[in-house]
């Protein structure tokens, strides 16, 4: 990079006034509907992700008794996969475009949703679970170009006063997707012989949604804000960006708040079925479970998205809302036990309303902090985030597996798997305290209005 340009970046950094500017910021009404398919894609994504995990003793059966660690790897697989495909779908933002990613990734889980389907038709054990498994594996590189997208686009779209509503869109219509899975794979799926007709229906949803998705805008005609502006001149490269990122301790915290948050709810509603089925809770009421666990975290999120568009007050949100989360983690440790459904569905509701509050702040404060995130890519600081999570969240799975007692009272229980979750959602409140850091790019903003 040229010392121009390192210079030029000084300019905002040193809080000096930027040029005049020559156009009215503007946003477009078509900006909702790119939005709401990303809305779509991610409840697709979800429910591709979670196709067999509401349902694992049918999938075992279905899949020929492969076990249930071999069943909860059409899960784990999203996780790992996402090492490779999330930094792959920050390029194809970057170089490419927004729109050329949701179109990889929606038509890449359609190929993959129709490969499992197809192993349905396989005698062979051993390959219909590997053709499914190959489907699933082309589902999970498609998630990321999904998934990361909502900050970027908002960005790209939206002024300030939407950003973070946008921003939140996609992990919440992720959790939707969780939710809709909860409830429908149960449905479809009341035995093994069920799963071809389940995946099918799968097939058939993601097929629906990736078709509009060739007709997203790919830009609007000018853009919404100054920072959308300004992008270009002050853009970094990829490497210089996750350098950037990397040394700042302000963006670190949020990564691995954000990371540990969402890997722990993930995992969790992985394997609550699983949780729960011990003490006597059926698949369905299990399902009921998930949902209402989401639909708290939805109303959360709406709440919070929309207070920290008005207010900006991301930081008073982050450290009073993370330790409640790990004090409830810590409170199932305690209420998931027999005759106590009740309780647990209370417990579920605050937990998911509290940790899915969360997303929206973290997801705006990994661009907005300082010394770090602006004027890095929205598409790359995102990206980060989730890569986190799902890391994070495929290692909490495997040891919540791992952790679960054949041998216990009552047999399967995964009571020691719960305190592995309490022990984290509480250590992590820790970190909160130490994040202190303005929030920089509508700082920038600020400076720059133009005119209305």
């Amino acid at each position: 990079m040229s010392n121009k340009s390192i210079d030029e970046r000084k300019v905002w950094e040193e809080e000096d006034s930027l040029e005049e500017l020559s156009f009215i910021f503007k946003t477009y009404k078509v900006r909702f509907y790119g939005l709401a398919l990303i809305g779509l894609a991610n409840i697709a994504s979800s429910i591709n992700w979670l196709a067999v995990a509401p349902v694992p003793d049918y999938a075992n059966t279905f899949f020929n008794n492969c076990g249930l660690t071999t069943i909860n790897w059409f899960s784990n697989v999203f996780m790992v996969t996402y090492l490779v495909a999330g930094p792959l779908s920050s390029w194809v933002y970057d170089k490419w475009s927004i729109k050329a990613g949701i179109v990889i990734g929606a038509v890449l889980q359609t190929i993959g949703a129709w490969l499992r389907y197809f192993s349905t038709f396989i005698h062979n054990p051993t390959g219909k679970i590997a053709l499914a498994m190959v489907g699933q594996v082309v589902c999970a590189i498609g998630q990321p170009f999904i998934l990361n997208v909502c900050s970027p686009y908002a960005a790209l779209w939206f002024s300030s006063d939407g950003r973070g509503t946008a921003s939140m869109v996609g992990g919440i219509c992720n959790s939707v997707g969780m939710m809709i899975a909860d409830l429908i794979v149960p449905a479809i799926a009341t035995s093994s012989d069920e799963m071809p007709l389940t995946f099918l229906v799968i097939a058939c949803i993601t097929t629906g949604v990736a078709l509009p998705s060739f007709f997203i805008p790919k830009s609007p005609k000018t853009p919404p804000s100054y920072s959308a502006s300004a992008k270009n001149k002050y853009a970094m490269s990829f490497g210089q960006s996750f350098i950037k990122l990397a040394t700042n301790y302000n963006f670190v915290f949020i990564v691995i708040t954000f990371g540990v948050l969402c890997g722990l709810a993930s995992a969790f509603t992985s394997v609550l079925t699983q949780v729960v089925g011990p003490y006597g809770i059926s698949i369905d009421d299990a399902g009921y479970l998930g949902a209402a666990f989401i639909v708290a975290g939805l109303v959360g999120a709406i709440a919070t998205g929309v207070f920290i568009d008005k207010t900006g007050r991301h930081k008073l949100i982050l450290k009073i809302f993370v330790p409640i989360v790990g004090v409830f983690f810590l409170v199932l440790v305690f209420v998931v036990k027999e005759n106590n459904y009740n309780v647990i569905m209370a417990i579920c509701v605050l937990l998911g309303f509290f940790t899915f509050s969360l997303l929206p702040v973290a997801l705006e404060l990994s661009v907005e902090n300082t010394d770090g995130s602006y004027p890095v890519s929205e598409s790359i600081s995102s990206s980060m985030l989730w890569m986190a999570s799902q890391v994070l969240g495929l290692i909490f799975l495997i040891v919540m597996d791992a952790l679960r007692d054949d041998t216990g009272v009552p047999a399967g229980n995964m009571k020691k798997s719960l305190i592995f979750c309490a022990c984290f959602g509480l250590a992590i409140s820790v970190l909160t305290t130490a994040y202190n850091s303005p929030n920089r790019r509508l700082d920038f903003e600020e400076r720059n209005k133009g005119p209305n």
